[in-house]
């Protein structure tokens, strides 16, 4: 698809992005149905798998497009014949797996495979064609991200086929390592140095593309070294993976936080993106320090079992919330006038909407249990189905005439 007009791209981003609306809203449907803490696989998949990929593709779509010369743009275009596929194959692996049927499930994950791996062709063509490009780094984490997605949906669908006790534990932590700090965290860490300054409305910080071309081969490296230690079983190899990746993380933040003290977050977007990169670090601390605390891998892919939760909702779901919070007034708002008063929608009660999510996540996070973690994770599926409701009186209020 090629974005030619303002309202083609308005259309597409509308309907595109309430796709992922509604798996954020499919995630409160099975928080509220299920009966037990800390969240299980369906949620925690509805919302990765979901609403996460989803949204990447979409938006890593949209700034190769916007952010590469026009001759490179052609080549990384979505459409919604590879959407559809896409969300067929999501859909195929939650019910395969929800109800024990491994073939449906393994032929879901190849469908999301082949998908982005013709997302990721797309867009490393698109790099090729402008080498030299100053944005360039940005695509390229978009590529290794993608890359991650293949081997991580690769090893969820041997999960599905069924693999002995000792390589379940090391196919688990691989698994959580390629999608959460591969997948979605390259994607986040690519995109932060053009997308921040324009949350903050200030200049980007000098050397933000250099931070990004020394980052990438340590984030790269450092985390196909955890994901080979895991698999070989290596407890040391893999947590010398893991400081090699928090090496790169850092140095990928660094312009993220000279340009914070260039202009303060403020906006409710500012904020959650900010809480969000606070809780990636912390997460990766966290997984570093049980990949050293355990003694065995069983017991390292157990302890991740535990902070998952509040790293997908804290890190992950914090990201989306954030990004279309300022993204969705900018591609869908019809211009100026209209993206103004999608903006004041969706900033609508933002401050405390910040509070009551990341209070709610610490709450969850520090909890072992029982009523304290619930209520946590209540405060936290308040804020998303407010901002849910928000941005969907906020689509519908766009539809309308200017004068109305």
């Amino acid at each position: 698809m090629i974005f030619a007009t303002r309202n083609s791209r308005a259309t597409w981003h509308r309907r595109s992005n309430a796709v992922v609306l509604l798996y954020l809203c499919a995630g409160l449907a099975v928080a509220g149905l299920q009966r037990r803490w800390p969240p299980d696989w369906l949620l925690v998949h509805v919302l990765l798998l979901g609403a996460a990929t989803n949204a990447i593709v979409i938006w890593t779509a949209h700034f190769t497009n916007t952010l590469l010369p026009a001759q490179a743009r052609a080549a990384s275009n979505v459409g919604w014949v590879p959407l559809a596929a896409l969300n067929v194959g999501v859909v195929s692996v939650l019910v395969g797996a929800e109800r024990d049927a491994a073939p449906l499930a393994v032929a879901g994950a190849a469908l999301v495979v082949l998908v982005v791996t013709w997302h990721g062709i797309a867009m490393a063509a698109a790099v090729r064609r402008a080498r030299k490009a100053r944005f360039g780094p940005v695509v390229r984490f978009y590529c290794a991200a993608a890359a991650a997605l293949l081997a991580g949906a690769s090893i969820g669908a041997a999960l599905e086929v069924g693999v002995s006790a000792e390589w379940y534990s090391r196919l688990y932590a691989a698994h959580i390592q390629l999608n959460i700090f591969g997948w979605i965290a390259l994607t986040v860490l690519g995109t932060q140095s053009a997308f921040w300054p324009m949350v903050l409305r200030t200049r980007m910080v000098a050397g933000a593309e250099t931070a990004l071309r020394h980052a990438l081969p340590l984030c790269a490296g450092g985390l196909a070294t955890t994901v080979a230690g895991l698999l070989a079983g290596s407890r040391l190899v893999a947590a010398i993976g893991v400081c090699g990746y928090l090496l790169g993380a850092l140095r990928a933040l660094e312009p993220f936080a000279r340009t914070a003290m260039q202009r303060r977050p403020g906006s409710p977007a500012a904020l959650m993106l900010s809480a969000a990169t606070c809780w990636f670090l912390a997460g990766l601390a966290a997984d570093l320090g049980e990949l050293v605390a355990a003694k065995t891998l069983s017991e390292f892919a157990a302890a991740i079992s535990n902070f998952v939760p509040w790293l997908v909702a804290g890190f992950v779901v914090q990201v989306l919330l954030g990004a279309l919070t300022y993204l969705l007034p900018v591609v869908v708002g019809g211009g100026p006038a209209g993206g103004r008063r999608m903006s004041a929608l969706l900033d609508r009660y933002g401050i405390i909407r910040v509070l009551v999510f990341n209070v709610g996540t610490l709450i969850a996070a520090v909890s072992s249990g029982g009523f304290g973690m619930g209520i946590g994770w209540a405060l936290v599926g308040v804020a998303i189905l407010a901002f849910c409701a928000l941005a969907g009186a906020a689509i519908v209020d766009q539809r309308r005439p200017a004068g109305d």
